[in-house]
């Protein structure tokens, strides 16, 4: 065996004492771009990153050591297959940093919020972009209506509103040739205005976007109590684009005595936009406004104070889940979602995949208090994310899968230290987190919304004041 060896390395004209002395070189470079790595990725808890560290500079001095001695022959063999297999450990245990570190520097663009705009006609006259050379076109004169006029390559007259109601109505009534809406106002002019859709076309889309202002909160919230928004845009798009939050649940954490509470509101919630006056609104429709709107208009409705947000849309959604392998939910009865009845949901524990955990959420025509359940349902999946991920080797042995498929599939103002922070917190202690959730609950009715003006009477939910009153309990439970 020996001499076979020899005669193949003489062949290859290479020296033993040459892959001897490579084999070192190539050990001790990895091993120190690996502990450079590690220690700066700052994730790993300090007690595992020191044992490691100690183990495997041990490891290698002894094997550098031997390689470099006049040892036997099946010594060094041993050696070197030992080499070999640390060698491979180090390479893959770098690519998985490294996509760790692609993953936080993905976190840094979450300053830009995208609006997609529409420029909509009537279907009867034929319009293009073209035609509508210096004819009249209308839209709200907010605080971003100066950056429209340079997307719109023609010459028009620009008619400018006050507020969104009357301008949907303009276009229907033919006061105008068009009109330029934001993505979350057609949504709601095709769903709310009667024969809108129909009547109407988009012939032009363009982006503006915008830049937003970076956390500055650093809190350790391994060390204490903290709450987190999370937005559920009714979107597939981009993450970025301002829309109608359709999900609206708070994430109440406090990691000394790990408890969680999750606490939904319903998405027509009739509220008080914040910084508004005269007529309330759905609290879906404060997303519309950015997610700034979003978080103080709950902040006033619970009096609390928000530490940070994560926004997702229904692609994050199904992607979550079927990385992490599934996720198993309990369901109080069996129906075909409305929004994918190619879908079954069985009465009692399901097996979810992504498409299917997406379409157990969003539905609300099955139950006759449709818009409670449907949030109830929403904080049953997320449970069950948690439990999953948690509970299970999962966050291990699916890393970097997991990793590939959250870049750029959520926005989030938490800081990196905060997130490597709460990262090694889980890792260190593997808490078992109590989980326990509570609903907003409110009653049917329909009234005018400040979104939408005196002109259109709209289905919203009248909040429940004891419901509010027990949940601002709840929350202060876990805070305090």
């Amino acid at each position: 065996m020996k001499n076979k060896i020899k005669n193949i390395l003489k062949k290859l004209h290479i020296k033993p004492v040459f892959v001897y002395r490579t084999t070192s070189i190539v050990l001790t470079i990895l091993t120190s771009i690996l502990l450079v790595m590690l220690i700066n990725l700052n994730i790993v808890p300090e007690k595992y990153t020191i044992v490691f560290s100690i183990l495997l500079v041990l490891i290698n001095i002894i094997i550098l050591i031997k390689l470099l001695s006049r040892i036997g022959w099946v010594e060094r063999i041993i050696c070197l297959i030992i080499s070999l297999f640390l060698i491979i450990g180090m390479i893959i245990s770098i690519i998985y940093i490294n996509n760790t570190y692609k993953f936080i520097d993905s976190l840094k663009l979450k300053d830009k919020s995208v609006i997609t705009y529409s420029v909509i006609t009537l279907k009867e006259n034929n319009y293009t972009i073209n035609k509508l050379k210096n004819k009249n076109i209308g839209y709200i004169k907010d605080e971003n209506y100066k950056l429209i006029e340079p997307k719109i390559n023609i010459d028009y007259k620009q008619n400018l509103y006050e507020n969104y109601s009357n301008i949907p109505e303009d276009l229907l009534n033919k006061k105008v040739d068009a009109i330029i809406l934001e993505e979350s106002y057609l949504q709601i002019s095709n769903e709310e205005i009667e024969n809108f859709k129909e009547q109407t076309e988009v012939i032009y889309t363009f982006d503006i976007i915008l830049k937003e202002k970076e956390s500055t909160n650093d809190s350790l919230t391994t060390k204490e109590p903290f709450i987190m928004y999370i937005s559920g845009i009714d979107t597939y798009g981009k993450i970025t684009n301002r829309s109608r939050s359709d999900v609206n649940i708070l994430l109440v954490v406090n990691p000394k005595t790990n408890k969680v509470l999750l606490v939904n509101t319903p998405r027509d919630y009739y509220v008080q936009l914040d910084n508004t006056n005269g007529l309330k609104d759905k609290l879906t429709h404060a997303g519309i406004y950015g997610i700034d709107k979003s978080i103080k208009t709950i902040e006033n409705l619970y009096d609390i104070n928000i530490d940070n947000y994560l926004r997702v849309n229904f692609n994050t959604l199904v992607k979550i889940v079927d990385v992490i392998g599934g996720i198993e939910v309990y369901s109080d009865r069996a129906f075909r979602p409305w929004t994918n009845n190619k879908i079954f949901i069985e009465k009692g524990i399901n097996y979810f995949n992504g498409e299917k955990a997406l379409a157990f959420a969003r539905e609300r025509k099955s139950y006759e208090n449709g818009d409670n359940k449907r949030g109830q349902n929403q904080q049953l999946v997320i449970e069950a994310i948690i439990k999953k991920v948690t509970t299970s080797k999962v966050l291990l042995t699916r890393y970097n899968n997991i990793l590939s498929s959250l870049t750029n599939s959520f926005q989030t103002d938490m800081s990196i230290n905060t997130i490597k922070d709460f990262l090694k917190y889980q890792l260190d202690k593997m808490p078992n987190w109590e989980i326990d959730s509570i609903q907003a609950t409110g009653y049917d009715s329909y009234n005018y919304t400040y979104s939408m003006g005196y002109n259109y009477l709209l289905y919203v939910m009248e909040p429940n004041n004891e419901s509010i009153k027990s949940i601002k309990q709840r929350i202060n439970s876990i805070i305090y």
